[in-house]
């Protein structure tokens, strides 16, 4: 019977230990979750920014050429 008894708390002990791998499990999915959805967000916004900076008027490359304020 010792030996039946040892064998339980081994499997409770394991069954224990599984439990809580599967809820850290279950925590890092949930937080690979959140990033991603963060992620995208921002590569959104970046695209967004990236657009808005690309119809920006760039300078001329010559300062003389650049035409005065008042014409």
């Amino acid at each position: 019977m010792s030996a039946d008894r040892a064998t339980d708390e081994r499997l409770d002990t394991i069954e224990t230990l599984l439990s809580h791998l599967q809820h850290d499990v279950d925590k890092l999915n949930e937080a690979l979750i959140s990033r991603q959805t963060e992620i995208s967000e921002l590569n959104r916004q970046l695209t967004k920014l990236t657009s808005a900076v690309d119809q920006i008027p760039q300078p001329p490359d010559n300062p003389l050429d650049e035409r005065p304020p008042h014409y």
